[in-house]
């Protein structure tokens, strides 16, 4: 059985999809920011450390950077120096975890909601088969 057009959980699963598909894309997008910047470390002269740690304007004065980490979540790399402090490298930018953050967010509640909804429609249904004499 199919639902009319612009019925409310055709549109929330519409949009938990478009939720779904946004979060991939943002999640892939730093992924591969990340794995572009790291591919190029230990890859010819003056690659290591990792450029993009030596040249952050977040790089605590007078550090020695001495080597790098890749996060998954959040997405980015962290940059360590020899005394241990750490820092962002820059690699990914400022506005993309938050934005996979509401993203996937986004996505949660959408699809709850479109569940929650498929099953008042199923209930409602249900009730209406019942009150019909057969």
């Amino acid at each position: 059985m199919t639902e009319p057009d612009g019925d409310p959980s055709t549109l929330l699963r519409g949009t938990a999809v478009f939720a779904a598909c946004a979060t991939a894309v943002l999640y892939l997008l730093g992924l591969l920011l990340t794995g572009f910047a790291v591919s190029e470390v230990g890859s010819g002269a003056d690659s290591t450390p990792m450029h993009q740690c030596r040249s952050t304007p977040d790089r605590p004065e007078g550090a020695t950077v001495e080597t790098h980490d890749v996060r998954y979540l959040p997405v980015g790399v962290r940059c360590r120096t020899t005394d241990g402090r750490e820092y962002d490298s820059g690699v990914v930018p400022a506005w993309l975890n938050p934005a996979l953050a509401v993203s996937f967010a986004a996505t949660v509640v959408l699809t709850a909601a479109a569940f929650v909804q498929a099953d008042r429609r199923a209930a409602a249904r249900q009730r209406t088969a019942v009150r019909q004499p057969g």
